[in-house]
């Protein structure tokens, strides 16, 4: 029960992703958890594309900037966009909306 959120992969696309991939500890999933899934977190509801590496979202879909608390963890993911579909962490390039990571979380 949850032993294996440190070392499988294969329920998520974080460590497994071809761009941004990150592994993240048992902590670090706890941290985001509480800290980015929040209820002012930007969700998406009514997803009608594939959340996906390489997916480009639609405009119309909320991102806001990823938090200081992801930015901690992956500092490369600075000024980087993000939203939230089913407690999942999209993580979209800002300027093409390109999704470069899923977060499990």
């Amino acid at each position: 029960m949850g032993a294996d959120a440190k070392g499988d992969k294969s329920g998520s696309t974080v460590g497994s992703a071809p761009a941004g991939g990150v592994n993240l500890t048992t902590e670090q999933r706890t941290e985001i958890r509480q800290t980015v899934l929040t209820a002012n977190a930007p969700r998406a509801t009514n997803v009608n594309f594939a959340v996906s590496v390489g997916t480009v979202v639609p405009r119309s879909v909320h991102v806001v900037e990823v938090p200081q608390t992801i930015v901690r963890i992956h500092p490369q993911w600075r000024g980087y966009r993000y939203f939230v579909v089913n407690d999942e962490i999209v993580i979209v390039e800002p300027r093409t909306l390109k999704i470069v990571a899923v977060l499990d979380v």
